[in-house]
C-alpha cells in the first residue's frame, strides 16, 4: 500500500471515529441493557405499596369511548433532576373503598406499569388505555413508586423530543383519531417511545389516547395515528412524548 493510500486510510478512520464517538459501543452496550432489564421487570407483576415523595398526582381522570377506558394522570415531579422507570398503579376504586388495578399483571407491556421519564421539577400526563369498560360512576386512582425499576439515569436534562398534531381530530361516536408527527431532534436513539394525547375542553379532560414508537434515531421523524378515548369532543388536545433513553 503506498504511503499516499495509507494516510488516506488512517485520516478515514480518524474520521470515522470523531463521528461516531469512541464510547458508541458503549453507548450501544448501555442502551441494550436497558431494554432487557425493562423485559425482565414486565415480567412480573407491578404494585406500588411505597409513594415516591418527589412525585405528586396532581390529578385522575377516568374517560369512557367506544372500544375501552382511558385513564389520564397528571404528574408533577419535586426532584432537582430527572427520574426515570417510576413503577405506576392505576386502578378504580371499588365498592367498600377496595382498590382495583388495572395493570398489576405480569407480562403486562412495561411503559403500562411505568412512567417512562419525568424532567426536574417537571409535570407530565400518563396515560393508560384498557379495552374493559369500566362504569362510568368509578373513581380512578394512581400511585407512583418510590423506587426506579431500573438504574436511574444520571443526565441533568431529558432527550428532547418533538410531536405536533398533523391536523384536527376526526370525532365519530365518542372515539376520535388524531395525526401526530414526532421527531426526535436529540443525538438519542429512542426505543419503545411513548406519546400521549390528551383532549381537552374548558380546561378539563375529556378524551386520552395513547401509542407506542418502536424506534425513532437521531434526527428521524415519524407520523401516526391516535385514537383518544372519551365521551366529548375536545377542543384542543395536549400531546406528550416521553423520552426512555437517555444518553
Amino acid at each position: 500500500m503506498s504511503a499516499a493510500r495509507s494516510a488516506s486510510c488512517l485520516m478515514t478512520a480518524l474520521a470515522l471515529t470523531v463521528l461516531t464517538g469512541c464510547d458508541s459501543t458503549q453507548q450501544e452496550a448501555a442502551r441494550a441493557r436497558l431494554k432487557s432489564l425493562r423485559v425482565l421487570a414486565s415480567a412480573a407483576p407491578t404494585v406500588v405499596r411505597h409513594r415516591n415523595p418527589d412525585v405528586r398526582v396532581a390529578g385522575v381522570t377516568l374517560l369512557r369511548g367506544r372500544g375501552g377506558t382511558a385513564i389520564a394522570v397528571h404528574l408533577r415531579s419535586n426532584a432537582t433532576h430527572p427520574l426515570n422507570d417510576l413503577p405506576i398503579s392505576v386502578g378504580i376504586v371499588a365498592r367498600g373503598g377496595r382498590h382495583v388495578r388495572l395493570n398489576a399483571a405480569a407480562n403486562v407491556f412495561y411503559f403500562e406499569t411505568h412512567l417512562a421519564s419525568i424532567a426536574a421539577r417537571g409535570s407530565v400526563t400518563w396515560v393508560f388505555t384498557t379495552a374493559r369498560e369500566l362504569p362510568a360512576a368509578a373513581t380512578p386512582f394512581a400511585v407512583v413508586g418510590a423506587r426506579a425499576s431500573v438504574p436511574p439515569t444520571s443526565v441533568h436534562t431529558l432527550p428532547r423530543i418533538e410531536v405536533a398534531a398533523t391536523g384536527s381530530a376526526r370525532t365519530t361516536a365518542s372515539t376520535s383519531r388524531l395525526g401526530v408527527k414526532v421527531t426526535n431532534v436529540s443525538a438519542v436513539p429512542q426505543y419503545q417511545l411513548q406519546v400521549y394525547a390528551i383532549g381537552l375542553r374548558r380546561g378539563r379532560d375529556v378524551a386520552a389516547g395513547r401509542a407506542t414508537i418502536s424506534h425513532l434515531g437521531t434526527g428521524s421523524s415519524e407520523t401516526l395515528e391516535l385514537t383518544l378515548l372519551g365521551d366529548r369532543p375536545a377542543t384542543s388536545v395536549k400531546l406528550e412524548a416521553l423520552p426512555t433513553m437517555f444518553q
